[in-house]
């Protein structure tokens, strides 16, 4: 039963990410998008217009953050240069490619990767506490 247990937390952000996103999009946002949605301009707050063309609003992130000298425009130019690189023809559609590999495969891989490196030191840990005791 130990050992399913694992299992289960091993596999269970496998299952609760597809889960929520699912349960995300049932919420009434579309499946499949087949474009990026038009929204007028607030003042208050961003939309997908920010998105579109640019966002007027004041950042509430400190500039070493959110500022174009920033961590926000250092990442922002790595991988336009990322692009370019891979799709030197068509630097845009590179620069989303490399977007969709960084932040929706590696990143999530790598984070996936370390949480059983941790599960798997917490059996290591249980282990050596039963063992001494």
């Amino acid at each position: 039963m130990k050992r399913l247990g694992w299992f289960l937390l091993a596999i269970a952000p496998l299952v609760a990410v597809p889960a929520a996103f699912t349960a995300v999009l049932a919420t009434g946002s579309p499946v499949l998008r087949t474009g990026i949605p038009i929204e007028a301009h607030a003042r208050a707050h961003c939309t997908w217009h920010c998105h579109n063309y640019g966002c007027s609003h004041a950042p509430r992130l400190p500039r070493a953050l959110a500022g174009d000298e920033g961590l926000y425009g250092a990442t922002i130019g790595g991988l336009k240069a990322a692009g370019r690189a891979v799709v030197p023809g068509a630097p845009h559609m590179g620069y989303g490619v490399v977007n969709l590999a960084v932040f929706c495969v590696a990143w999530p891989g790598i984070m996936y990767g370390l949480y059983l490196v941790a599960l798997s030191q917490r059996r290591k840990i249980l282990a050596l506490r039963r063992g001494a005791s």
